[in-house]
């Protein structure tokens, strides 16, 4: 799997970055809403206005900012509780291949993946890197390992705003870096992504953006 490849030969602690990632810690926490924005201004409209998606993507988000708030572990339990609610009913990871974009993407499957990503989410979650990294890390993880039968981009995009708010930090805006191409197994580029987050947060106020 290139981004298991890739994402075991970075070093989260990311020592290069350790400007950026310190002007980000240094912004104080605030309610950007960046997610909401972000899912009225591209999600929903590139699903054909499926306001039950919205609705329930808008309840799973704030479970995740409850978990935040109240510092609860990431757990795969955790993370499947919530999935069920952006998804409408009970998951688990799934049981074969998996496609995306149509069949243009590809997600392949062995029967240990499971545990795999299992101890290796819980374990990053335990490492101490810095929050930006933890987000952008799991963020990935989420998005290559595509543990989900569906679902697995909303996903992503929820616990990346768990990690950054856990540690009080604000989640910037989610166009630049969502939007943003980031092929599978690229650590170059995974660094890069990091670099990008911080700098978003550290800038001009999310909530400032149109003033």
């Amino acid at each position: 799997m290139p981004h298991l490849k890739a994402t075991l030969a970075v070093d989260w602690a990311l020592p290069h970055l350790r400007a950026d990632l310190e002007a980000a810690s240094a912004r104080p926490f605030e309610e950007t809403r960046a997610m909401e924005a972000y899912l009225t201004g591209h999600d929903t409209p590139a699903h054909g206005g499926d306001a039950v998606r919205e609705a329930r993507f808008l309840s799973a988000l704030a479970r995740v900012r409850v978990l935040a708030d109240a510092q609860a572990p990431l757990t795969w339990a955790r993370l499947a509780e919530v999935q069920a609610e952006v998804l409408g009913k009970q998951v688990a990871f799934r049981a074969g291949e998996a496609f995306a974009h149509g069949g243009a993407h590809r997600y392949l499957y062995a029967p240990e993946l499971e545990e795999m990503f299992t101890r290796k989410v819980e374990a990053d979650a335990a490492d101490g890197c810095h929050p930006v990294a933890c987000a952008v890390r799991l963020y990935l993880d989420l998005a290559f390992f595509h543990p989900f039968p569906d679902g697995n981009a909303r996903a992503a995009r929820l616990w990346f705003e768990y990690c950054l708010r856990r540690a009080r930090l604000p989640t910037p805006p989610l166009a630049p870096w969502v939007l943003l191409p980031k092929p599978p197994g690229d650590a170059e580029r995974y660094g890069r992504f990091v670099r990008l987050v911080a700098r978003s947060i550290s800038g001009p106020s999310p909530c400032e953006e149109d003033s």
